[in-house]
């Protein structure tokens, strides 16, 4: 492992200097956060909640339900929800709900989607943007909310009168009472209560008591990234209780603060004088970083081989080598990547080397 990469406010430096200097930053910190996660395999992200652990750390995967006053409550309450597999065997009719072009051709890639008697589903795109090869209803995304609304009303019956997006939506109605069995793709949307989320789970909710009708949330896009967020959430849960927001990392009971001790809020407020990103961060948390570049100190530990962003005169930047583990689908199945045999510059080796220089310290 001495031969991992590593830099010190963006100078090359041996690995034990820079694991010195990151255990003495996260000494001398007044509150930590440890953050990332999804960018990690299982192994690296148990490493971190041990470092946490020890240090009293905040700890969050900066999922975007967290960021919601209700958490995960809201936009999933009343969902009923599968994976790809069912999308591809069961439905006859897809329908992307305002879904990003690369998280549905990304779906697509990962699993062929057809029905089991070879018949080929009908492809609708509800949303802003077209996709190649799928009908499309134009909606902003501003309205996903009343359009999910609507179309229950429709489906129930109701003529939603005065509506904006009625028009466009009885064409989606009109397939959905055409099919007999509807699979929806999602994603978290950007409005902080979950409130579309919950809409079209209320909708879908309904539906199922005629037919069959499922969502399929998609997972992000990440082309430099590790897809490892199912398990991130997994793993702090079943630690803390919860999936992120964790005011303080306690295996005894671990206070979750959704909304309020979610990265981008302690960040933004001055919380914590110092980050242990472990992987790389979503945008937002890096934007919330750049905002209190001159007073927060940062440890990041990935395998990019650039320098991250915030290592000029602010950062302890450990190399990994390529993510090797183990990662959560979505579906629930544990998958392995990278070499199985474990590597001693692996995410997991270089947090525990650090668990390791902090407890030799307080001794």
């Amino acid at each position: 492992m001495s031969g991992s990469p590593a830099t010190i406010d963006g100078l090359a430096t041996p690995f034990a200097t820079a694991i010195e200097q990151a255990a003495r930053v996260l000494r001398q910190a007044r509150r930590v956060l440890v953050t990332g996660l999804a960018d990690a395999p299982l192994e690296a992200i148990a490493a971190a909640c041990d470092l946490a652990e020890s240090l009293g750390a905040a700890i969050d995967a900066a999922a975007p339900e967290i960021a919601s006053p209700a958490g995960p409550i809201l936009p999933r309450a009343g969902g009923v929800t599968a994976d790809l597999e069912e999308l591809r065997d069961r439905a006859d009719l897809v329908i992307a709900w305002f879904c990003d072009g690369p998280a549905v051709a990304a779906a697509f890639t990962a699993t062929a989607v057809g029905t089991a008697s070879g018949r080929s589903p009908r492809l609708l795109v509800v949303g802003p943007e077209p996709l190649p090869g799928w009908e499309h209803v134009p909606l902003d995304s501003e309205t996903a909310v009343d359009a999910a609304r609507v179309v229950h009303l429709l489906l129930v019956g109701h003529e939603p009168l005065g509506e904006p997006v009625a028009a466009n939506c009885l064409p989606v109605a009109d397939a959905i009472r055409a099919a007999t069995c509807v699979g929806f793709l999602t994603q978290p949307a950007a409005d902080p209560l979950g409130l579309p989320g919950w809409a079209l789970a209320r909708a879908v909710r309904f539906l199922t008591h005629e037919k069959p009708a499922f969502m399929v949330p998609l997972a992000p896009v990440f082309a430099d990234r590790l897809d490892n967020a199912a398990g991130a959430v997994a793993l702090l849960t079943w630690r803390y209780g919860a999936g992120g927001g964790i005011a303080r990392a306690d295996r005894h009971g671990g206070n979750y603060r959704p909304a309020e001790c979610d990265a981008v809020r302690l960040i933004e407020r001055g919380e914590v004088d110092a980050v242990v990103a472990v992987g790389r961060l979503p945008a937002g948390v890096e934007a919330a970083i750049a905002q209190r570049a001159s007073d927060l100190r940062l440890v990041r530990l990935d395998c990019r081989a650039g320098e991250p962003p915030g290592a000029a005169g602010t950062c302890v930047h450990v190399r990994s080598c390529l993510p090797t583990g183990t990662v959560l689908g979505r579906d629930g199945r544990e998958i392995t990547v990278g070499n199985p045999t474990p590597a001693t510059d692996s995410l997991a080796a270089i947090l525990a080397a650090l668990h390791r220089r902090l407890a030799e310290g307080s001794a």
